[in-house]
C-alpha cells in the first residue's frame, strides 16, 4: 500500500506487493541516470532497497526529505515517477502514486529525518 497519511485514509494506492515492489524499481531505475545530488541518490538506492523488503506500507512521509530543498526533491520524485510511468504496465498506478507525492505538503516535512532501511539492510 502506498499512502500520505498526512492527506487523510482517502490518499491511498492498494496495491499487491509483486506491484509495489515493481513500482519501486522502476522509478528507481528512472531516476538513477537524473541522479546529481547526494539526497537524490540516496533516494533511488533506498527506493531499490525498500523494492527488495517486505515492507507492508509506503507512506509519503517515509521519505527523508529535507524542509530546505523540499521543492527540488519533490520535483526529482515527481520526474522519476514521470518518466517510468511512460514505459511502465503499471502507469495508472504510478499516476496516483505521484498525486500522493505531489499533494504532499511542505510543512508535514520533518527537520532531521532521516532514511529508514529495511530491516535487512540495517547496519550498526
Amino acid at each position: 500500500m502506498f499512502s500520505n497519511r498526512r492527506l487523510g485514509p482517502s490518499a491511498e494506492l492498494l496495491v499487491s506487493r509483486e506491484v509495489a515492489a515493481e513500482l519501486l524499481r522502476e522509478v528507481a531505475a528512472a531516476g538513477r541516470p537524473a541522479a546529481q545530488a547526494r539526497w537524490e541518490h540516496e533516494l533511488v538506492l533506498w527506493l531499490d532497497r525498500c523494492a527488495g523488503s517486505d515492507l507492508p506500507a509506503f507512506d509519503v512521509a517515509d521519505i527523508a526529505w529535507t524542509p530546505e530543498h523540499f521543492e527540488r526533491q519533490r520535483g526529482f520524485l515527481l520526474a522519476a515517477i514521470e518518466a517510468a510511468a511512460a514505459g511502465s504496465v503499471h502507469a495508472r498506478a504510478l499516476a496516483r502514486w505521484g498525486s500522493l507525492i505531489e499533494a504532499h505538503p511542505r510543512d508535514a516535512v520533518q527537520i532531521g529525518r532521516r532514511w529508514r532501511w529495511p530491516a535487512s539492510e540495517a547496519t550498526i
